[in-house]
């Protein structure tokens, strides 16, 4: 672990979770219309990037991550990341050391298989939603790592992945997954039933090219970084479209969407994979804040690919090429 310091100016206060219930049964399918919302208008930023204070950084050397994919946290505050390139879960405490580690590699249950890429999600009672990417499928452990459940096949029918990348629950503990490969967002009850889906391929509103992080604030709006688009996506809860924004307004250069979070007052809080950046929004998509340059050479993140906030004011990154989960303070 490594230890720096920086200043901020900058006040947030972030997300909890709500309360577990039974999902509904299963519904169609619903078909997308557009609404007359207009695409929003970014607000000025401030003139000078706002430059985080990072608390601490995870590398966990000798037993480094590769290609980290996602990040979690629990009800206790531990860090839970799908740590892909070398197939396992690592789960770290609040202070960034080592508890424990899901390694079994393979395809049977509880085991994963190499360079699966792919979110994690926690539920409101600690359950533990892991997307394996290679074995199109999504696996359900407790928090101390105890196989549950699975769900997935390969394919592209209702509850068939291709590439299942991006995974969120909702205050109801319904599961969410979106799919690089099949591209559709899928609604799931806690158990992996399947309740609906909503998307198609396009740049249509509401469709997606290679659809990544999903994040799903208080009200169940659910906003989808559709990656090959360049664009953040919000729907209702119902998967109906809402708007939509691109990213990089603020610099002038077009960004690409990666992983997404929402904080309390419904701010969301996007990555830049492509320039190493973090943006904030409201939650209709008007620019708020970001910390990153125009040039990745310069840039804050490597490949951020994964982000989560805390109830102390904490914000998680996930460096894919960095190999680290940086930790910062929004005092």
């Amino acid at each position: 672990m490594k230890l720096n310091g920086f200043a901020i100016a900058a006040a947030l206060v972030f997300f909890s979770s709500g309360c577990a219930t039974n999902a509904p049964a299963s519904t169609p399918t619903p078909t997308l219309v557009a609404t007359n919302t207009p695409f929003p208008t970014s607000t000025p930023g401030p003139k000078e990037p706002l430059m985080p204070e990072i608390l601490f950084e995870i590398d966990n050397a000798p037993d480094s991550l590769k290609d980290p994919y996602g990040v979690a946290l629990d009800s206790s505050g531990n860090i839970y990341v799908n740590d892909a390139g070398n197939s396992r879960v690592m789960v770290f405490d609040n202070a960034g050391q080592l508890i424990s580690k899901w390694d079994k590699k393979g395809s049977g249950p509880g085991e994963f298989k190499t360079f699966g890429f792919g979110g994690i999600a926690i539920d409101s009672q600690d359950n533990v939603f892991v997307v394996d990417n290679a074995n199109h499928r999504i696996q359900k452990f407790d928090r101390a790592g105890n196989f549950l459940l699975e769900w997935g096949t390969q394919g592209t029918e209702a509850g068939q992945f291709i590439r299942a990348i991006g995974i969120a629950t909702d205050k109801e503990d319904n599961v969410y997954v979106t799919d690089d490969g099949n591209p559709y967002v899928q609604k799931f009850d806690n158990n992996g039933q399947f309740i609906m889906r909503w998307g198609g391929n396009g740049d249509e509103d509401g469709q997606f090219s290679h659809a990544t992080g999903i994040a799903i604030d208080a009200d169940g709006k659910i906003f989808v970084a559709d990656y090959e688009n360049k664009r953040v996506q919000k729907f209702d809860s119902t998967g109906r479209f809402l708007v939509k924004w691109n990213m990089g307004e603020d610099i002038q250069v077009t960004g690409i969407p990666e992983a997404i979070a929402v904080d309390s007052q419904g701010n969301v809080y996007v990555t830049d994979y492509l320039l190493g950046r973090l943006q904030v929004f409201d939650n209709d998509g008007n620019f708020l804040w970001a910390w990153g340059e125009k040039s990745f050479t310069n840039s804050l993140f490597k490949r951020p690919d994964g982000v989560a906030l805390d109830s102390d004011g904490r914000i998680y990154i996930v460096n894919q090429s960095g190999n680290t989960i940086q930790v910062f303070k929004l005092p």
